[in-house]
């Protein structure tokens, strides 16, 4: 059998982490991780603990983060 696909609710919020502002994305009301800006004009995408990685935009940590929730889940 198959599983049904059910809708999934993906929520981008702006917030502030030690004075940088940033976006955090959250999947049905689990924080997922966060997207913050680097100096150098890059982003850093970050899962809970983990090690943060370095991504180019902001649309590709986002992509990033529900990439990895998707493996894990």
């Amino acid at each position: 059998m198959s599983k049904k696909k059910q809708p999934v609710g993906v929520a981008i919020d702006d917030v502030t982490i030690k004075g940088v502002d940033g976006l955090q994305l959250s999947i049905n009301s689990d924080v997922i991780g966060t997207v913050m800006p680097l100096e150098n004009g890059a982003f850093e995408a970050q899962i809970e603990s983990e090690r943060p990685v370095k991504v180019k935009s902001q649309d590709e940590g986002v992509e990033y983060l529900i990439q990895a929730y998707n493996l894990h889940h």
